[in-house]
């Protein structure tokens, strides 16, 4: 079994990085969580003030002590300097059956379509099949978020199913389609 030793903290492409989620990243996880375009399809909504994001911060933590969920701030790489840019994580792990979910957003339309979710996932999926050994990994995203079903699908993931009315929006029910990648495919 894996433990908290052998977890990577960081993963990169020498461009786009992938850094454990750290209590410094408050204030950009409230910013960009603001923003009505990040958190349209996210179950997490706008947080309410930074220290909800402290909290939130807190939680990811101790659910990564525990081997539960893994937080990731994405960032970039312009000249020498890192600009945050979104986060992914893996979560919901189960490690007898040898999954977990994936969850991605990226603050600012300028990081659209620049091949940053993309990067992001292929790095998070190797992560998963080749250091933490899962078998599968799914992505569970509203019917309605084309953006990120376009992205999985170009990950590799494969539609499976609707689960209908899964996830409460803003209000309203939404339809959720299940994307899966396998390890061996």
């Amino acid at each position: 079994m894996l433990n908290e030793k052998d977890l990577v903290e960081e993963i990169n492409d020498k461009h786009l990085f992938l850094r454990k989620v750290s209590k410094e990243d408050f204030e950009f996880l409230y910013n960009s969580l603001k923003q009505n375009r990040v958190n349209a399809f996210l179950s997490l909504g706008p947080l309410s003030s930074l220290d909800h994001s402290k909290r939130l911060i807190d939680s990811y933590l101790q659910s990564w002590k525990k081997l539960r969920q893994f937080n990731y701030i994405i960032e970039k790489k312009e000249g020498n300097v890192r600009i945050k840019v979104g986060s992914i994580s893996l979560w919901n792990l189960n490690w007898l059956h040898r999954r977990a979910e994936v969850g991605i957003w990226l603050a600012g339309s300028e990081n659209f379509n620049k091949g940053i979710g993309t990067r992001a996932v292929d790095l998070i999926t190797n992560l998963g099949f080749f250091h933490l050994k899962l078998n599968r990994i799914e992505a569970h995203t509203a019917v309605e978020n084309i953006y990120a079903i376009k992205l999985f699908k170009k990950c590799g993931f494969k539609e499976e199913g609707i689960l209908k009315e899964y996830i409460r929006l803003h209000g309203e029910y939404h339809d959720v389609l299940i994307l899966a990648r396998l390890k061996n495919i």
